[in-house]
């Protein structure tokens, strides 16, 4: 074990080695055979690649055999787990034969809360003995118990989703125009600020809040897509002037409520600065909807814009007030 990992071992009182965990002890000396491994040559030029992008296929191709290599060279830290793409692997048998004494050793290898290998390997029994049904399968994230864990597991569902995304919004934007093409950029860059902004309207308190923010930066995005695909299919905003004037009324209700409510005391939870600082992206990217509007869907009113994203906003600022009195 490296040092680093001994030390986080001994400090930490989350996270717990791999190594502590009594059913690992028989996996101890199991070696991976040689022609799974990587050669000196193979090594020196996978240095830099990352198993589990190959495995789940992000960022390229899904290449479980390249993923297999990477992982053999890779020098894991905490949280970024290569060892956890070789218990996959062996376990489903991924371009190698199914081997649960490897896929176990390399649960046990794998940086882990103490309850999280205990599971992992409870799971692979249940996999060798035939309890876990006819094509028995095991991903990293089936049995985390730590938040740490669960913002790696947010990430990588996040990035599949993301290339998800960009697949469908490439589709719905292909026969666009150039100038279509070019304010749905200046939207997106837009949204991308409100996006990043929102992140701090999450609760950041507790061990699991890189997946909360993950999460909810992830549903932004996705009602993003969401509302551009309805507008191509002719779903537009209707909203009269005045039911406008009465949603940017209600908005400016549930917002000088939070201004006037108090930070919660403990630290990491959301603050009125960080709400501040999302509103004011927040009506960047509602302007810019605006602007893009005129471009691609020019029929529709500005005030119809304005209202069927504040609306959307109203929801949002409405959850957190119910979090802060």
């Amino acid at each position: 074990m490296r040092l680093a990992g001994l030390l986080v071992c001994l400090l930490s009182l989350g996270p717990a080695c791999a190594q502590d965990v009594a059913e690992c002890k028989p996996y101890e000396r199991l070696q991976y055979p040689a022609a799974d491994q990587p050669s000196g040559p193979q090594a020196a030029s996978l240095a830099k690649c990352s198993a589990d992008s190959h495995y789940y296929g992000i960022g390229s191709p899904v290449d479980y055999a390249k993923a297999r290599l990477c992982a053999f060279v890779a020098e894991d830290a905490p949280y970024q787990p290569s060892k956890g793409v070789l218990m996959m692997v062996y376990a489903n048998g991924l371009g190698v034969p199914r081997n649960y004494g490897l896929a176990k050793k390399a649960a046990c290898e794998t940086f882990a809360a103490q309850a999280e290998t205990e599971a992992r390997l409870q799971h692979l029994e249940r996999m060798q003995l035939g309890k876990a049904g006819p094509a028995p399968k095991i991903d990293l994230c089936d049995d985390i118990t730590s938040g740490e864990m669960g913002g790696y597991c947010a990430s990588v569902h996040s990035s599949l989703a993301t290339q998800e995304r960009e697949r469908v919004s490439a589709a719905l934007t292909a026969k666009w125009n150039a100038e279509s093409r070019e304010a749905f950029g200046r939207l997106r860059a837009k949204a991308d600020g409100f996006i990043e902004a929102r992140g701090g309207e999450v609760d950041r308190s507790g061990s699991a809040r890189v997946a909360f923010v993950v999460e909810e930066q992830d549903r932004q995005r996705a009602d993003l897509l969401k509302s551009l695909r309805e507008f191509e299919a002719g779903k537009l905003p209707g909203m009269s002037r005045e039911e406008f004037a009465t949603a940017d009324r209600e908005m400016n209700v549930v917002y000088q409520q939070l201004k006037r409510s108090r930070d919660p005391g403990f630290p990491g939870a959301v603050k009125m600065v960080d709400i501040l600082q999302a509103q004011r992206a927040w009506l960047a990217y509602r302007d810019e909807w605006v602007r893009f509007g005129k471009v691609r869907y020019p029929a529709v009113a500005d005030f119809a814009w304005e209202g069927y994203f504040t609306r959307k906003r109203t929801g949002m600022l409405r959850e957190l007030l119910i979090g802060r009195r």
